[in-house]
């Protein structure tokens, strides 16, 4: 190793030219947004949520089907992510034992179900609430999304739509992730976490994985809410319907 005399002068040995060269690098140090830092706190909270998993598989052949037969009707049509948050939230006013959050030891269960939606913007991730979004039909879910998304974008979200969610619908399917495991928002009890839609046997399936705050729910309870949004979101073109149709 080293160096050898060569024809045309000192040649470096090939051991020592391939040897890697150790350090980093000069890193530059980046400011974190004020987004960015609260987020950080806000996950360094849930880490200490004894949080467990649940997942389950939904056939979303029929919903598609219906959702590209209303597209070629014309006019506008719910997203696959606009029917998940209406089912979620039909299925929480049906087990409002979902629809809490745990903070400082106290389970509060709430009277209004205000699904926030995780929305990816520069800088970090904001999860703004869709009010009362059981009494909504996945046309009007759909439009307040649209606003929300707008809003972020601008950063014009108020303080109250941010805090005000009680429960998290966080959907990666966009990107082509087929499952994970969403991290819970405190104090709320519960997040869904919803991946792509694949292929199976001819059929479309997405996974949902729920995520529990086991303080606030047992694994029986994070279960029958799975399956009842399974079973909700397989019934398909009732989830186009108006609300209280």
């Amino acid at each position: 190793m080293g160096t050898v005399e060569g024809a045309g002068g000192p040649v470096v040995d090939a051991d020592v030219a391939l040897a890697p060269v150790p350090g980093k690098g000069a890193g530059e140090p980046v400011r974190m947004s004020i987004m960015r830092r609260a987020m950080a706190r806000r996950m360094a909270e849930a880490v200490a949520v004894p949080c467990f998993y649940l997942r389950v598989t939904a056939d979303v052949t029929d919903l598609l089907a219906a959702r590209a037969a209303a597209r070629a009707a014309g006019g506008p049509v719910p997203s696959v992510n606009d029917c998940v948050v209406r089912a979620a939230a039909l299925e929480l006013r049906a087990h409002p034992e979902v629809n809490a959050t745990y903070d400082d030891g106290a389970l509060t269960v709430h009277p209004r179900v205000n699904v926030g939606v995780a929305i990816a913007v520069e800088g970090g991730l904001v999860v703004p609430a869709v009010y009362d979004a059981d009494t909504r039909d996945a046309a009007s879910i759909s439009v307040a999304v649209r606003e929300l998304v707008g809003l972020a974008g601008r950063r014009k979200l108020g303080r109250d739509v941010l805090s005000d969610a009680t429960f998290t619908v966080s959907n990666l399917g966009s990107y082509g992730i087929e499952d994970f495991d969403p991290i819970i928002n405190p104090p709320q009890a519960a997040i869904l976490g919803v991946g792509t839609a694949l292929p199976a046997g001819g059929r479309q399936t997405i996974r949902l994985t729920l995520g529990c705050d086991h303080r606030a729910l047992t694994g029986a309870e994070g279960a029958v809410f799975l399956t009842a949004l399974r079973d909700r979101l397989q019934t398909g073109a009732a989830l186009l319907e108006p609300a209280g149709s």
